[in-house]
């Protein structure tokens, strides 16, 4: 009977032990360990927006110089390509014909300068009528208001630089009959550059004449400043045209129409919240980053800005002091147990 009494407890005492056994593997498979990850903790710091937008660059100065005047051209005296000086001769028309009614007329007013003179002392004795002294003295002004035209068409004929530059190309030769109007040549300035370009109107607060700007041509970054902001916002684009001058360096000149990008500092703040970029993960129509609390991830949304190459700027959904996770985000649900491995500031 004692040898039954004990075979029958130590059956029972093996159940138990099978059964705890079995709870405690089944436990272990539904227990999983958490999930190792890195974190980040959200601080504040100075930021500075920066814009980045296409530009037109413009000669300075530049204009096509045309024939002020129909006639032959009888000299040419500038090289293509070449750098003239403001007032420097380009072409001189044919002004044979007016030099030599020039010379008629300045004799002809000598004259009749005389003639006005002699009348007019004779009216004191009444030598001479008033009309007389009066026909006389418009004699005298015909003769300069003529002279005076002719004066003008040999300086038109005479095709001056409006200002110093490059000399562009021609197509004619000397000899050659042109038309008023008719091209001759374009002229540039080349010592500085407009840098012609457009922002939203949002920026508008930060733009202000004298801001210097960079100017980012074939890999090159240049300075440039500010002289001009359009007064108005244009309706269909929303945009405000601005205008920066580039000055050009002597070793290396820069084409008017060249392709450059411009880049503007915008919205500095001093207390910005930036978080790794890497963070932030992309779900339709909104942001979402995971933030550790007490072992668990949770998911937020936030409002970001604008990007650095390896920092976002965080609008809201964020506090500093905040600790958001930045590996194994493929991983991550909500409310998942998250172990730090390390955290980053």
């Amino acid at each position: 009977m004692k040898t039954n009494s004990f075979n029958g407890a130590l059956l029972i005492f093996t159940l138990i032990l099978s059964s705890c056994a079995g709870d405690s593997e089944k436990n272990g498979e539904e227990k999983k360990p958490d999930l190792q990850v890195e974190g980040f903790v959200v601080s504040s710091g100075s930021f500075d927006n920066v814009l980045a937008t296409t530009a037109n660059l413009m000669a300075s100065e530049q204009v096509e110089l045309k024939a002020p005047i129909s006639g032959e051209v009888l000299e040419i005296n500038f090289k293509e390509g070449q750098k003239v000086k403001q007032g420097q001769s380009i072409i001189r028309m044919d002004d044979r014909s007016w030099k030599a009614q020039l010379i008629g007329l300045k004799a002809q007013l000598a004259n009749a300068e005389n003639e006005y003179n002699r009348k007019k002392s004779l009216l004191d004795v009444e030598g001479s009528s008033q009309q007389e002294v009066d026909q006389a003295y418009t004699a005298v002004e015909i003769l300069k208001s003529q002279i005076q035209q002719l004066n003008i068409n040999i300086d038109l004929a005479n095709v001056t630089a409006p200002f110093s530059g490059v000399i562009g190309m021609r197509n004619f030769s000397k000899g050659a009959y042109l038309q008023a109007g008719e091209s001759i040549t374009f002229i540039t300035e080349v010592n500085q550059l407009k840098v012609d370009f457009t922002v939203a109107q949002e920026y508008q607060s930060s733009l202000e004449v004298g801001k210097n700007i960079l100017v980012v041509i074939e890999g090159d970054t240049l300075e440039a400043k500010i002289y001009a902001i359009n007064p108005q916002i244009s309706a269909d684009s929303r945009t405000i045209n601005l205008r920066a001058v580039l000055p050009q360096s002597k070793s290396a000149l820069i084409m008017p129409g060249s392709y450059a990008e411009v880049l503007i500092s915008t919205n500095f703040m001093g207390d910005a919240i930036l978080i790794p970029t890497q963070a932030v993960i992309p779900e339709l129509n909104k942001q979402t980053v995971y933030v550790y609390k007490n072992g668990k991830a949770e998911k937020r949304t936030v409002e970001i800005g604008n990007r650095t190459a390896d920092k976002v700027h965080v609008l809201s959904g964020l506090s500093v002091g905040d600790t958001i996770v930045t590996t194994g985000l493929m991983q991550i649900k909500d409310g998942a147990s998250i172990t730090l491995q390390s955290i980053k500031k």
